[in-house]
């Protein structure tokens, strides 16, 4: 245990000087080579504001503390009940530490993983390699941080960048998206980071991941077709005081702005999903109250039915072309400088 902690320390303390160094990203082919832009740290406990609002306060603070355990090389962590310990291992290790979905598993007694105030958990590898395979995993993500974003991106900038990554750094798998023998057990954000490839249920959560890591509040959401009864999944983030819908699934090999900052209007005329359908965060969110979520802020709808061209930081403007009444392609600039 203590050897598993060292190591782990020892690969955390050299994270960003290994990126710089190397410039490997290590388990992901995703990320591509490029010179070293911002100076993000990987952040091991991240949890967004929406997860405390659906889950509450004491399932968070579990949650970190699940977090130090295995950053440690422990196999238990504090934890009051087997309520919260179901709720967390099961709805918080993918989205909030993709890796740890393949490296710790639920206790063998699994009818009472909590005893004295302690849950516990196995880890599905040998801890040494447990944190070899953390350490590499931060690396990536740093890596994609560092090379996409610059020190002083503004939340939308951020997740703008983020997005454009996406469009062009990922492929959408359509082998996965048309299997038809049931739930495919191999879905997870991770798979997005490991393998470059994934569908709507990995994008929406690796993209609010990403975000989270880069300070911004983000989550999940999941809603159904009104004319199909379709389901998908998307990312949602507030900003500004305000809620937005982003879909970084219809992204993926394109680089249009109709799925970007979307309101609930947005939402349903892009693709027919109904703010009454919406689920936040997990699909079991119903069971927990929480506030009604709205996203209300129409300020982005110069953008939707535009191609994203460029950005720039030092004028706060947004380059991107549209067609006109008229079908010819128009070159169009939109200013963001009063957004944060």
């Amino acid at each position: 245990m203590k050897t598993f902690a060292k190591k782990l320390t020892l690969f955390v303390t050299v994270l960003l000087i290994a990126a710089l160094l190397s410039g490997a990203l290590s388990e992901t082919a995703a990320a591509p080579a490029a010179e070293t832009r911002g100076h993000y740290t990987f952040q091991p406990k991240v949890c967004s504001v929406y997860m405390e609002e659906v889950f509450g306060k004491t399932m968070c603070e579990t949650w970190f503390s699940l977090v130090d355990a295995v950053m440690a090389g422990e196999d238990t962590f504090a934890c009051p009940d087997s309520h919260t310990y179901d709720w967390v291992m099961g709805q918080f290790r993918d989205k909030c530490f993709p890796i740890l979905s393949e490296l710790i598993d639920y206790a063998y007694d699994r009818a009472h993983p909590v005893k004295n105030g302690k849950g516990s958990f196995v880890y599905t590898v040998p801890r040494d390699e447990a944190a070899e395979r953390i350490a590499a995993f931060a690396r990536m993500i740093e890596g994609i941080l560092n090379e996409t974003l610059e020190d002083d991106f503004t939340q939308l900038e951020k997740a703008l960048a983020l997005y454009e990554y996406f469009a062009e750094n990922y492929t959408y798998d359509y082998e996965t998206a048309a299997y038809d023998k049931g739930y495919p057990e191999w879905l997870s954000s991770y798979r997005v980071f490991k393998t470059g490839t994934g569908i709507c249920q990995e994008f929406s959560v690796a993209y609010a991941y990403l975000l989270m890591q880069a300070g911004i509040e983000a989550t999940n959401m999941s809603g159904r077709r009104s004319y199909d009864h379709e389901g998908h999944q998307w990312t949602y983030v507030r900003m500004n005081g305000h809620n937005y819908h982003i879909d970084p699934t219809y992204v993926i090999g394109d680089h249009v702005l109709d799925y970007f900052m979307m309101d609930d209007v947005q939402r349903e005329r892009a693709d027919g999903y109904r703010k009454e359908d919406f689920v936040i965060t997990s699909n079991y969110a119903q069971d927990h109250p929480h506030p009604a979520y709205s996203a209300d802020d129409s300020s982005f709808s110069p953008l939707w039915g535009g191609q994203f061209v460029s950005l720039d930081h030092a004028s706060k403007t947004l380059t991107y072309q549209k067609y006109d009444s008229g079908w010819q392609l128009q070159t169009y600039d939109f200013s963001y400088g009063d957004f944060d």
